[in-house]
């Protein structure tokens, strides 16, 4: 798992693999790897006071450490198969536009009120609104490009997507009184966390709501205004339509419809 862990020091993911390692390291760094079964696994879930959805990353971590090793050293003379609990339905909460205006309302600081209206109009992942820099903010042709430059793209694709109206009027006096190089940044420094701000206006609003429930949000309101699921995926940065059908297709107000219609149709000169 060190040796692993090595290989991917400059990816995204390093810091919470290592976090979930120094988690995991107790019950599994003294295991002869080639001993590791299904019991074994299923054993350290049962010391995991946590969600299913945390022992499967972890353990898919490990799975993954496993078959890195069988081509790197230490070596592994043959892949080890580690079970894996059940993926877990997310749960995918968003807000009714009633909700949003009472949230909304209850967002105090300049800088959180920003981000909340990028998190709604460009349904971007908290990490790609709290990296993005005003380099990649083209208010002339009103588009935001969320990739960063120079890093490998992974399956969380970052898109470019157009300004909407309502964003551009929040984004043209937040360029103008810029203090630093990032978007969302409070006194000239960047703000590394946004959880605090969310959860103390839901908290004086009564409207729960987490920096992912804007993605979720601006992806429903959008399924229900008629988007095509298609454009919805491209927006959303996933690689095919496929998620996007899985979680919002059920939005559309032409979700299905052409079966529900077709139910009793008939041409008119059959009896």
């Amino acid at each position: 798992m060190t040796g692993y862990l090595a290989t991917i020091v400059d990816k995204p993911s390093y810091g919470r693999r290592q976090d979930a390692w120094k988690a995991m390291r107790t019950f599994w760094e003294n295991v002869e790897p080639l001993l590791i079964d299904e019991g074994m696994a299923k054993a350290y879930a049962e010391t995991r006071n946590v969600s299913a959805s945390t022992v499967r990353y972890e353990l898919m971590q490990l799975s993954t450490a496993l078959s890195w090793a069988i081509a790197n050293g230490p070596k592994l003379p043959r892949r080890v198969k580690v079970w894996l609990p059940q993926a877990a339905e997310a749960k995918r909460r968003h807000l009714t536009h009633q909700e949003f205006d009472r949230f909304f309302d209850a967002v105090r600081a300049e800088h959180a009120q920003l981000y909340v209206m990028l998190g709604l109009y460009t349904m971007a992942r908290p990490t790609s609104i709290l990296e993005l820099t005003w380099n990649r903010v083209d208010l002339e042709r009103r588009q935001i490009n969320f990739a960063l430059p120079g890093r490998t793209s992974t399956a969380k694709r970052r898109p470019v997507v157009p300004i909407a109206d309502a964003l551009l009027e929040r984004l043209q006096p937040a360029f103008e009184g810029r203090t630093s190089k990032f978007v969302i940044e409070r006194g000239g420094a960047p703000i590394a966390c946004i959880k605090k701000a969310f959860q103390a206006a839901s908290e004086r609003s009564g409207v729960h709501a987490t920096p992912y429930t804007l993605r979720h949000t601006g992806a429903v309101w959008a399924a229900e205004a008629g988007v095509s699921m298609a454009q919805l995926a491209q927006f959303m940065g996933h690689d095919d339509d496929r998620t996007t059908q899985k979680h919002y297709a059920r939005f559309s107000p032409e979700f299905l419809s052409t079966v529900a219609n077709s139910i009793r149709k008939r041409d008119r000169g059959s009896n």
